[in-house]
């Protein structure tokens, strides 16, 4: 019998996302002209083109203005917990088969700048960067593979967030699903000592960077002057609860910076290696493993790649383009997986072959072919020539 020849188009593209996103919600028809199918494909749209949803809906043909786009979609948003769960189950979807075996997460805090009122809700505080102090706040969760990083975990912040109540949500959302963990590696917004003690009660191998404490002299500042590839042991109290801290260190120096970074680490190694040889060969491993976790950085980069745009407030409107752009990423993985083991090849060749903005621009391609652009813009008065005048 002669063998199916199995092809990824841009139709496949817009089935696979169309269809892991009309799972991900219990969609409902809007009216009489908005159809989930042409919901969920404004929606795709949107993300492919990085534009609004009122753009989008008056540039393409899909039946209804941009206020009726508007109010179907406000009307098909659930509360934010009910989103959240939604959303992390539709990315759990397509990575289904990670429950063979243990693995390394990176937790990570991505901020997108705000400049409006500070008592916006849904906007937090943190170190300045582009202008401001305010934000909207995601948190995620990615697997640290070599090749391949789904996504696993999304959780918009809410004001007065704590690093550790953050990680304990993301923990929950990974137990939930049964996604086994071997270990984490977190960015330095999750510094603090009550997530250092979180971890080590869970007994996770963990790595995170350490930030300087004030400007003056103190147990944990004093690290950053230790010579680099030093192993210590660095104990202080946590300023809310009082509670000690004590963990391991290691003093490192990133290629390409000045300074030093100290990570503190817990749990990496072998145990029937001894004490000395166990600390060393511990701090390499978390080295190596925060070292892969950069790998993650262009993760977050690609979300904004698949991301809608929008200066509304809404916060689980926010939260929906946030997870659509990570479901349009979690897709190019899934299909990218499929090419790499059907090819055997290298990273660098499968990549090659389908990158993402190339799939995002597929997806756009096979929408507008259903909803073809119509490319006339009304004047209201006649076109003058260039000379100013009327042909």
């Amino acid at each position: 019998m002669r063998q199916p020849h199995c092809t990824i188009t841009p139709a496949v593209v817009r089935r696979t996302a169309q269809g892991l996103l009309q799972q991900a919600l219990p969609w409902k028809p809007y009216k009489s002209l908005v159809t989930v199918a042409r919901l969920t494909g404004l929606l795709l749209l949107v993300a492919a083109l990085r534009s609004s949803l009122s753009a989008v809906a008056r540039r393409f043909p899909f039946g209804f203005s941009h206020e009726t786009a508007r109010q179907a979609v406000a009307a098909n948003l659930p509360d934010l917990p009910t989103l959240t769960a939604a959303l992390v189950d539709a990315l759990d979807r397509v990575g289904n088969r990670l429950r063979r075996r243990a693995w390394v997460v990176a937790f990570d805090l991505h901020l997108r700048p705000f400049y409006g009122a500070r008592a916006t809700p849904g906007t937090v505080g943190g170190p300045k960067k582009q202008g401001t102090n305010y934000f909207y706040g995601y948190a995620t969760a990615v697997l640290v593979h070599r090749r391949h990083r789904y996504t696993v975990g999304l959780l918009a912040l809410e004001p007065g967030h704590k690093p550790h109540e953050v990680v304990t949500a993301l923990l929950g959302q990974l137990a939930a699903r049964h996604i086994r963990l071997r270990g984490v590696v977190l960015d330095s917004g999750f510094d603090s000592g009550e997530t250092i003690r979180l971890l080590q009660q869970r007994g996770l191998a963990y790595t995170l960077p350490l930030r300087r404490k004030g400007k003056g002299t103190n147990r944990r500042n004093a690290c950053f002057a230790l010579p680099v590839g030093t192993v210590t042991e660095v104990d202080w109290v946590t300023e809310d609860s009082r509670r000690r801290v004590r963990t391991k260190a290691v003093v490192v120096h990133r290629p390409g910076e000045a300074r030093v970074q100290v990570y503190a680490f817990g749990n990496w190694g072998a145990r029937r290696a001894r004490a000395a040889a166990r600390a060393a060969r511990a701090a390499r491993q978390a080295g190596q493993w925060y070292r892969r976790r950069f790998g993650i950085e262009t993760s977050y980069r690609q979300l904004h790649e698949g991301q809608g745009r929008t200066t509304k407030k809404d916060v689980p409107y926010r939260l929906l383009l946030v997870g659509i752009g990570l479901l349009l990423r979690q897709v190019w993985v899934w299909l990218t997986w499929q090419l790499a083991h059907s090819r055997r090849a290298r990273p660098t060749d499968w990549l090659g072959e389908l990158p993402l903005q190339r799939l995002l621009q597929w997806l756009a391609e096979a929408l507008q072919r259903i909803y073809p652009e119509d490319k006339v813009i009304e004047l209201g008065q006649p076109l003058l020539d260039l000379d100013g005048r009327t042909p």
